[in-house]
């Protein structure tokens, strides 16, 4: 009777960590993982924007959020309309009449800034920080046989959380430095 309730919590934690990371991914690729490709200048460039304005963005809260300009997008593709659309977090604030290579996700233009990086990555490692605590409590109870309640996975989700926002802070300092000193040289 033990080791068949052994074998079942085993079976059960190495589900509960499968899916507890599935979930993850789906929620990383479904909310920040398109703005954060989009950032990260992969695939090809969908476009471009001719600024009208840009301007200091504030969130709903009223918090600074970063530099964003509006204004006339041009797709790459043939036979779609050019719109009107918003270059979120802009890695400066462009001149009125300039053009900028953008992404599009979700309706908004991006394009590499510091700001933009870092945000896409702390709200991608908030997003993973508790789910991948899960994942490993829920395979400590499948390499144990037994439900471990064991506070250190709270302390490890406060952790990658903290991490998180650290990450994201400091790739975004970085990322704003070598582009003002590339910005230098142009």
């Amino acid at each position: 009777m033990a080791r068949a309730a052994g074998t079942w919590a085993r079976r059960v934690g190495l589900t509960g960590s499968a899916v507890s990371l599935a979930i993850a991914g789906w929620l990383i690729w479904v909310l920040p993982g398109p703005h954060l490709a989009a950032v990260l200048g992969l695939g090809p460039v969908d476009g471009e924007l001719r600024i009208a304005s840009c301007y200091e963005a504030t969130d709903a809260q009223g918090y600074e959020d970063g530099t964003h300009c509006t204004g006339t997008y041009t797709p790459r593709a043939p036979g779609e309309p050019s719109r009107q659309v918003t270059l979120d977090k802009a890695a400066t604030s462009h001149e009125p009449g300039s053009t900028v290579d953008v992404r599009m996700a979700r309706g908004r233009a991006h394009e590499l800034s510091g700001y933009a990086l870092g945000t896409w990555l702390t709200v991608t490692g908030l997003i993973l920080g508790p789910f991948l605590a899960l994942s490993l409590s829920f395979r400590a109870s499948a390499r144990e046989g037994t439900w471990s309640h064991n506070g250190d996975y709270v302390l490890l989700m406060i952790a990658a959380e903290v991490a998180a926002l650290v990450l994201g802070l400091l790739v975004g300092i970085v990322v704003s430095i070598a582009l003002a000193v590339i910005g230098l040289f142009h």
